[in-house]
């Protein structure tokens, strides 16, 4: 995690829905219409995060076999982006928010 100040990693929490993914440059290890392969690990997702212009400062493992995520989100609004997806079932969810190294 060369790239990173600081990750903190948080279980049973995401931010956004859908149409909150963002792809990687040239859809580098995308799948699907959105997501990233489930067989990459965090350190792969943060290499592919770290080449994009606007870094997300968010990654998301949606659960054990799903896909990976990265999103951005404003760091003073993420506590009110997670109470917002209280509706569904996150629990299966690992977030990881990113400060990086710049």
């Amino acid at each position: 995690m060369e790239y990173t100040k600081i990750v903190e990693k948080r279980k049973g929490v995401d931010i956004g829905f859908t149409t909150s993914n963002i792809r990687p440059i040239d859809s580098e290890g995308c799948v699907g219409a959105s997501g990233i392969d489930k067989s990459f690990t965090l350190e792969m997702v943060l290499k592919l995060a770290y080449k994009m212009e606007n870094k997300p400062n968010i990654i998301i493992k949606a659960g054990p076999n799903a896909k990976w995520y990265m999103k951005i989100c404003q760091k003073e609004l993420i506590e009110q982006e997670i109470k917002k997806q209280k509706w569904r079932d996150t629990s299966s969810c690992l977030m990881y928010i990113i400060e990086w190294d710049e």
